[in-house]
């Protein structure tokens, strides 16, 4: 969880969950929103319940405390597509990659890969992301908080992707301002759709422009965060996808009861991963496992589970799906 101070308010993203849907729904809409069909909006919230449950799927949920109360702001995040998704829209490119993809898996197709397609990819060539437009609303872009936004959305990327390592990124925007943003970070344009043909459900003032980053434009070594998702480390710990789930949500702040509900899992559950999870990482952090002193089991305890946090908070690529060495 990350926190930004602006002027009265606060600002904070965290791993999305089912019990965010609705949030998230709502914010289609407005200024660089992804413009969706009508059929594909109204079963919005039963496709964000699969996406949400699809392991080549990534959200974010941005909030605020503007309203005297955290509310649902934005969201970030991506989906890992199949090689043929990607170069059907190569061969004719249209506005609306996501749009497109999400209309394909309410018509029962599989754009997205499996985790099994996922792990494989992340442990060779690498993965495909397409990205969610961020929308800002009815706000303007000079806005404060449409300005927090842009503040805390890399770091939330990072938080959603790094560790994984990628191929290309495809990042389609609605805005022009959007698309001065990401070309100032790097991206370079790839199609211009800023005056397509009447969808019939596309705002009038959307400007689609999809924007690509790919391992060739960043050379060896560049110093950028971009980095981390295309020359990620080769993971130690072997962490299996139950201890992955559990750390990732504790990256938020979640307690174990949070996390306990969030995954259907017993409290008992959590606390035999934590177990585990420490014993992976006494190899890296040798005091992990080393047993309270008398009388102090409880910050013993905390401290414990807060390097372990911290620790994989710097290393992503060890909550990412891969092949293990055995498994190849």
């Amino acid at each position: 969880m990350r926190r930004d101070h602006g002027p009265g308010y606060t600002m904070r993203f965290r791993q999305a969950t089912a019990f965010d849907i609705p949030a998230i729904a709502a914010t289609f809409d407005g200024h660089n929103a992804l413009p969706l069909e009508p059929r594909v909006r109204a079963a919005l919230p039963a496709l964000l319940g699969q996406l949400i449950a699809s392991p080549a799927c990534t959200l974010t949920l941005f909030e605020d405390d503007s309203y005297s109360r955290l509310q649902a702001f934005s969201f970030c995040g991506g989906l890992f597509l199949r090689e043929a998704v990607v170069d059907t829209y190569l061969a004719a490119p249209y506005p609306g990659l996501l749009s497109r993809t999400l209309a394909a898996l309410l018509d029962g197709q599989r754009p997205l890969l499996t985790l099994d397609e996922i792990r494989r990819a992340n442990s060779s060539d690498g993965l495909t992301l397409a990205v969610f437009p961020v929308s800002y609303g009815r706000l303007d872009w000079d806005d404060p908080r449409t300005a927090q936004l842009r503040k805390l959305a890399p770091q939330a990327f990072l938080r959603d992707i790094g560790g994984y390592r990628l191929r290309a990124i495809y990042y389609e925007v609605f805005t022009d301002e959007s698309a001065a943003y990401l070309q100032a970070g790097g991206y370079r344009l790839l199609h211009d759709f800023a005056a397509p043909a009447d969808t019939g459900f596309q705002r009038t003032d959307c400007k689609p422009r999809m924007l690509r980053l790919d391992r060739a434009d960043l050379p060896p070594g560049a110093m950028s965060m971009a980095t981390q998702m295309f020359d990620r480390p080769q993971a130690r710990l072997g962490l299996t996808l139950a201890e992955q789930r559990v750390v990732l949500l504790a990256l938020d702040g979640a307690s174990d009861r949070v996390i306990a509900e969030v995954l259907s899992r017993s409290p008992e559950t959590i606390r035999s991963n934590w177990r585990s999870i420490y014993r992976r990482l006494a190899t890296v952090l040798p005091d992990v496992e080393s047993p309270p002193h008398r009388g102090d089991g409880y910050t013993r305890g905390y401290e414990k589970r807060r390097g372990a946090v911290e620790y994989l908070r710097q290393n992503l690529h060890e909550l990412r799906p891969m092949i293990r060495p055995a498994q190849k």
